[in-house]
């Protein structure tokens, strides 16, 4: 998704990143998706910011999932 090999990803390789992944979303909930991985707020998504929201993320499925079994 990096295409310029910065090692953080703007709104433009974030939007590209998901359509090559075929998750065809509107603009205005690409936007809230990337405010919600741009911890610090600067415009950018870098590796750490990245992981951190997939961590919390996924542990939230975990216990959703247990709650339900």
């Amino acid at each position: 998704m990096d295409d310029d090999n910065s090692r953080t990803l703007d709104f433009k390789e974030f939007v590209k990143g998901l359509n090559d992944y075929a998750m065809m979303i509107d603009k205005e909930e690409a936007q809230e998706i990337f405010r919600i991985f741009d911890k610090d707020g600067s415009g950018t998504i870098d590796f750490d910011e990245f992981l951190v929201t997939l961590r919390v993320s996924l542990g939230i499925h975990v216990v959703t999932a247990l709650n339900l079994s």
